[in-house]
């Protein structure tokens, strides 16, 4: 019998998990969720951005996200015979902490690093937690789901060095104040 919590934190029961499988399913909506939710809104930072490298960028890093996407929501088939239905978690609250710096800054070159900060915060996050749980598909024998979770993570991983090389050469330009 699982422990029982309650509270306000806890907003309603999507689903039980009795196994490893099921956490794994569970986590892989999440994971899918926050693609999904990133896919429609890095639309908005590309059109925030001034700097047009940087807009290229975060359209490869768009197409990085749709693919993860994909990737996970295979993944998810073949874990599971449905989809789950989560919101995603931690990702719209980094992107609404984006959004609302934007708003609040007046110089059009520090939405830029506003963006490349924030955007690189989110792929990191998000590149990690593809790690993990491509570990844990891993350790449950589950290949298929292992080897998708592990592209994502690497691609993911691949624009945030990008995103981060963007920012030391905004740095070394324009030696930001």
């Amino acid at each position: 019998m699982g422990a029982t919590i309650s509270g306000p934190h806890v907003k309603e029961r999507l689903m039980d998990v009795y196994s490893a499988e099921d956490l794994l399913s569970r986590r892989l909506g999440d994971i899918h969720s926050s693609a999904c939710f990133l896919a429609q809104h890095i639309p908005f930072m590309v059109s925030a951005a001034e700097s047009d490298g940087l807009r290229k960028l975060l359209n490869l890093y768009l197409d990085v996200v749709r693919d993860n996407a994909d990737r996970t929501e295979e993944a998810m088939r073949v874990v599971a015979d449905q989809l789950s239905g989560r919101d995603p978690t931690a990702v719209p609250a980094m992107v609404d902490d984006l959004f609302d710096l934007i708003d609040r800054i007046d110089e059009p070159a520090l939405v830029d690093v506003a963006i490349l900060l924030s955007s690189n915060e989110i792929g990191s996050f998000e590149a990690q937690r593809l790690q993990l749980l491509s570990n844990f598909a891993e350790t449950l024998g589950r290949t298929d789901a292992r080897n998708a979770l592990r592209t994502s993570s690497e691609c993911l991983a691949s624009i945030c060095v990008q995103l981060n090389d963007m920012i030391t050469e905004n740095r070394e330009d324009q030696r930001l104040q």
